[in-house]
């Protein structure tokens, strides 16, 4: 009778021991316990006491047999069809909120106010959905087969296929190598080929808060009684207030924003502080060279010593 290969794949293991590997794949994983480190390597992920990861290497997967590492239910070496380990990157905040890990589908991250993240996994055997907030996609959807961004140069930006809410911006790493930076577009709006804007099916919805005459806290409007061009209205405690762009910007109606009349020196998708601000909610977030003027959400405030939105 012959021994089920999980029992095979046990003793294997401790007879190769373990040996550090070259690399150190799970300072990007970010998760302590197996996991594949490629398509015929199995691996451990340790933290030390220093708090960094340390790749250990366990056990060698024979591809020319279609036998490849297997880090879900089975852990080892498993007969497929075809090599199913993720290709693996870094991943930093940029923004608070959830954000899905733009490699494995299996994996989201909790970005704190203060950057700090916050690694999830399904244990469900699904894929994360940025729709439903939940581990309920198909593993063998899009999202999980195919790589869903294209990185070729510095600087370039694209929209997250499987939600629109979300895009990248492609930038280099330590050794070079170009990686997706993570962003989610403000409330209502939706990225559209090169920047935010406001999604339909929101923009309808305003319309009907607008004739209720009602409005969301913090939400911008175009004023029906503004007075100059670079008037719009913000919703401050249920009533419209007509605010006016700071010197040197006018409002753009498309965007609901204030945008800079003349290109700065600025790096698309940086986040500064704003000149002449108004407000101590306001921050500038750089796009396509000219500064475009947000607010934080309600309840917070922006920090121009961290840039980011801090709670009052």
């Amino acid at each position: 009778m012959k021994a089920p290969l999980s029992v095979f794949l046990s003793v294997l293991i401790l007879a190769t021991g373990s040996a550090k590997a070259d690399d150190n794949p799970c300072q990007d994983v970010g998760l302590a316990g197996f996991v594949c480190l490629n398509c015929t390597t199995l691996g451990y992920c340790i933290r030390d006491a220093t708090g960094k990861w340390e790749t250990i290497s366990m056990l060698g997967c024979q591809s020319d047999h279609s036998f490849f590492c297997s880090d879900e239910g089975t852990f080892g070496c498993t007969w497929q069809s075809q090599c199913q380990v993720p290709k693996r990157g870094p991943f930093t905040c940029q923004q608070a909120g959830l954000f899905p890990d733009p490699y494995d589908c299996r994996k989201y991250h909790e970005c704190s106010d203060q950057s700090v993240d916050t690694i999830r996994q399904c244990s469900n055997g699904a894929g994360y959905s940025t729709l439903l907030e939940t581990c309920v996609l198909d593993r063998e959807s899009d999202p999980c087969t195919k790589e869903q961004f294209s990185c070729s140069r510095s600087g370039q930006v694209g929209g997250w296929l499987p939600d629109n809410r979300y895009f990248y911006v492609c930038v280099n790493d330590s050794t070079n190598s170009l990686y997706p930076l993570m962003m989610k577009c403000r409330e209502g709006f939706v990225f559209d080929s090169h920047s935010c804007v406001p999604n339909t099916r929101f923009k309808n919805k305003e319309l009907q808060v607008k004739k209720s005459n009602k409005c969301v806290d913090n939400t911008r409007y175009e004023c029906p009684f503004r007075t100059s061009e670079n008037d719009y209205c913000k919703c401050v405690d249920g009533d419209l207030q007509v605010i006016t762009c700071p010197a040197g910007f006018h409002f753009d109606a498309r965007i609901l924003t204030c945008v800079s009349e003349s290109s700065y020196q600025c790096r698309n998708f940086e986040v500064l502080s704003c000149p002449n601000a108004t407000a101590k909610d306001e921050y500038c977030l750089c796009i396509e060279h000219q500064l475009q003027i947000y607010n934080c959400p309600s309840g917070f405030y922006y920090n121009p010593e961290t840039l980011i939105c801090q709670a009052e």
